[in-house]
């Protein structure tokens, strides 16, 4: 399966503006999908990638990842509802997100994926169960061993 991801797809998945949203594209220069790499076909407004895994349902993590490999940012892809999840911040962010793990939930997923560890990741979706960033971690559980 084809998988389209362009600047009205950013736009709704993460709440950012046309500008943001195009920025992301034009620096993706590699997309990872669970462990895959995967480099995009780049067409207008937008990029397009083949979806490794033949699942047919569940929830595939996927990166833009720039030139030198770094994400760009987290995706959530439905593969049952055939589209992207939107983000969804928590309820009651602490006001020093840059110094609070619990307050800022990306931070922390990066972290537990910097770990690399099933006990990291259910670490992190003990704080936070619900967004973006838990379906992600649940998607990046599912391909762990037990």
């Amino acid at each position: 399966m084809q998988i389209r991801i362009d600047s009205k797809t950013l736009k709704s998945a993460l709440g950012i503006d046309d500008k943001a949203a195009q920025e992301k594209i034009n620096q993706t220069k590699i997309v990872k999908i669970e462990e895959a790499l995967i480099v995009p076909k780049h067409q207008k407004g937008g990029l397009t990638v083949e979806e490794p895994t033949n699942r047919r349902d569940g929830v595939l993590a996927i990166y833009l990842l720039d030139e030198g490999s770094v994400t760009i940012t987290p995706l959530a892809f439905d593969l049952k509802a055939g589209k992207f999840r939107q983000s969804e911040p928590d309820a009651e962010p602490a006001a020093s997100a840059s110094t609070n793990l619990q307050a800022d939930p990306g931070r922390g997923f990066e972290l537990a994926l910097q770990i690399n560890s099933r006990a990291a990741l259910e670490a992190f979706l003990k704080y936070h169960p619900d967004g973006l960033y838990a379906d992600l971690a649940r998607a990046k559980l599912e391909t762990m061993p037990s």
